[in-house]
């Protein structure tokens, strides 16, 4: 740590009571000369007197916090003699207001040698925190206490050393340019000192352009989208437990502490900016409904997300999840595409109903008595017909239980349409396939397929495939939706289908309520 000393350079009070020896031209020379043929002594052998000294100064950077301030001296104490020596500030000149601090005392034949009074004061005298201005005013106080000639101290020289430590730095090292995994940001950081001492504590928190680029901005009191508060803590990164809208750009702002005198010393704020391009599972649907039994709400939730992989549900790379199941042939193709670069072919091998879907050995897990969504996209290469989408519920041997087609529509050549399907899982149902078909096709007629998707729950949407390991965020508002607090036991797990409940027994009585979930997911 930098340690500064100070020296004297002006006499406070009672100069006049102390006698030069050695030629010095002021007491306050001849305290600050680093020689021992330069002394001072009380010219009266039998009343006590006492001498204060101003001091020079230092100034302190502004990336330093004084750490203490400590005194030591040259001295020499006679037979049964006593000194004192006391640290002290200024606060009021003209008033000539002075707060030591206890005195250190030095008696009975002491031969001259420096001391250490070891105040090592870690605040002002008058209890203030170390600051520049009282730096500027320090003094001190020598007091000699003997009543005999011989018994008289003598004062050589004094030292005041001022400590401080260094303000650490941080730089911001992740999340940095497009992410694309997750809406769930790590924010890490590189901590440094220059004096070595360990990170005590950070403090992270997001804006969003809008707010990082208004006038005004300032990340002590600017509002977040995100923050941590004050953690206290050696690690350096954490993951948050806030999902960030997506197609936004931000700045992760940290800064860091070090302990000074059993306080945080916090470092300036640095930032890593980035945007979210993230490819997001879907907003989930919510049932809530009282149980009786418990006293509980069982808040029930519905992932909506794509079960069905990226490739089934674009066929961006072949057809692999897919299978013919009647009068037809299937390929990846990239004649058409509603998502990215490819999509699903189904080339009719007579006249009649095509179908296909995706295989048993990707069958998707779901619940008996629970609702269940599929979506797909047609185009037709030249002739429209009717088109739908089916879920194919299966039981724990893998035979089928039922088909269940949504409402049929037309293809077109010339755009792409959307079909959906909701059904509820039959009692014995464990799993289920998708089946697209087309109906009435001529010989070698041509159909496309694209964005195919399978979900738990009801209002179908389609995301691009490739989740898994899905969880809930839940929450509660009491206010119509202005502000909302997070349940307790949230996130909650979602089972194999993508189902979740969460047990509520804080709702509030006699007041109208309302939930809201996020989706978790791994990709």
């Amino acid at each position: 740590m930098p340690t500064y000393t100070l020296r004297p350079n002006a006499n406070w009070n009672n100069d006049s009571l102390f006698t030069i020896s050695g030629g010095s031209a002021s007491v306050h020379a001849a305290l600050a000369d680093d020689g021992d043929s330069t002394f001072i002594t009380r010219t009266s052998n039998t009343v006590p007197a006492f001498y204060e000294a101003e001091f020079g100064t230092t100034t302190i950077a502004a990336t330093e916090r004084v750490v203490s301030v400590n005194l030591r001296a040259r001295l020499s104490v006679g037979t049964v003699g006593q000194a004192q020596l006391s640290l002290g500030v200024i606060t009021d000149r003209n008033g000539r207001e002075v707060y030591y601090s206890v005195p250190y005392t030095k008696q009975n034949t002491f031969a001259l040698a420096e001391v250490d009074t070891a105040l090592i004061l870690t605040s002002a005298p008058n209890g203030a925190t170390w600051s520049q201005t009282l730096i500027d005013n320090l003094v001190v106080k020598f007091a000699d206490n003997a009543i005999a000639s011989g018994d008289k101290a003598n004062l050589y020289e004094l030292y005041i050393d001022v400590v401080t430590t260094t303000q650490p730095t941080v730089t911001v090292t992740s999340p940095t340019g497009s992410i694309t995994d997750t809406s769930f940001v790590s924010v890490n950081w590189t901590y440094a000192d220059t004096d070595g001492d360990p990170q005590s504590a950070y403090q992270i928190k997001i804006f969003n352009s809008t707010t990082y680029g208004a006038g005004g901005f300032s990340p002590d009191t600017s509002t977040p989208e995100v923050q941590t508060g004050i953690i206290t803590s050696t690690n350096q990164g954490q993951t948050l437990e806030t999902s960030l809208a997506n197609s936004t750009t931000y700045r992760a702002y940290v800064k860091v502490a070090q302990l000074v005198n059993g306080i945080n010393y916090f470092s300036d704020w640095a930032f890593s900016q980035f945007s979210l391009a993230v490819d997001a599972p879907a907003t989930p649907t919510i049932s809530p409904s009282y149980n009786s039994s418990t006293g509980a709400v069982d808040v029930s939730i519905f992932g909506r997300t794509n079960v069905l992989s990226e490739n089934q549900a674009s066929l961006e790379t072949n057809t692999t999840g897919w299978e013919a199941i009647a009068n037809c042939a299937i390929a990846r193709t990239t004649a058409q595409a509603s998502d990215g670069s490819a999509s699903l072919s189904l080339t009719a091998s007579a006249s009649g109903d095509m179908t296909a879907g995706t295989t048993a050995a990707t069958k998707f897990t779901v619940s008996a008595s629970k609702k269940f969504s599929a979506t797909a996209e047609f185009r037709a290469d030249t002739t429209a017909r009717s088109t739908s989408v089916g879920i194919r519920f299966l039981n724990s041997a893998g035979t089928e239980i039922s088909t269940i087609f949504g409402t049929a529509e037309n293809d077109s050549s010339s755009a792409w349409n959307e079909v959906n399907v909701t059904a509820t899982a039959p009692a014995l149902a464990t799993h289920a396939r998708v089946i697209v078909k087309v109906a009435s096709a001529g010989t070698a007629e041509v159909h496309y397929v694209d964005k195919i998707g399978f979900h738990a729950g009801e209002t179908p949407t389609w995301t691009s495939g490739g989740f898994s390991n899905f969880a809930f965020d839940v929450e509660r508002s009491i206010d119509g939706g202005t502000t909302y607090a997070v349940l307790r036991n949230s996130p909650v797990t979602a089972d194999s289908s993508q189902i979740a409940t969460i047990r509520d027994f804080e709702f509030p009585f006699d007041t109208t309520f309302e939930y809201r979930a996020k989706s978790r997911a791994d990709k």
